[in-house]
């Protein structure tokens, strides 16, 4: 079993090697999880038979270039939870799972809301959903987005810092 090893010196831990791994996960995740979504919107698709969510400002309806900042900060989000909550603790990866997708799940509808009223075009909408920006369905989606950045960021490719390896590895 994978555990993780403690950081022995604070200097593991600075803002620098925060900001540098947020910046190589941003530069490699983004697309990869942007391409996820479409992905799960296509397969969405084909089993309902509507698209799961549409992009109401973006010409091609079903997928917008618009989201991939709002992947970037997705991104983000994850790793900050991961670096200053969620290692720090040493939380399991079945809670891991379960907080980051309820954290992303409500940030999503919040990013929707204030895209919306904010900013006066909302930037996915969920047809037939009584949240509008979100729906419950999505919990699923974000729990395997929560397990995948977890199995390319700390399990499969070298995404977070030394400290955060695997002691099998």
């Amino acid at each position: 079993m994978n555990t993780l090893t403690l950081a022995t010196e604070a200097q593991d831990r600075s803002f620098i090697t925060y900001a540098r791994v947020l910046a190589t996960q941003i530069l490699y995740l983004t697309p990869i999880f942007w391409l996820l979504e479409l992905t799960q919107n296509q397969l969405f698709r084909i089993v309902q038979g509507e698209w799961g969510w549409v992009y109401p400002a973006s010409p091609y309806h079903w997928f917008s270039f618009a989201s991939l900042m709002i992947w970037a900060v997705g991104i983000g989000l994850m790793w900050t939870l991961h670096y200053y909550w969620f290692y720090p603790k040493r939380l399991p990866v079945w809670r891991r799972v379960a907080i980051g997708t309820a954290i992303a799940w409500c940030v999503e509808w919040l990013g929707g809301w204030v895209s919306d009223k904010v900013f006066g075009s909302p930037l996915q909408v969920w047809p037939g959903s009584p949240l509008v920006y979100v729906s419950f369905g999505a919990i699923f989606f974000w729990m395997s987005n929560i397990v995948i950045y977890h199995l390319l960021t700390v399990n499969a490719v070298d995404l977070t810092p030394d400290y955060d390896a695997p002691v099998d590895t």
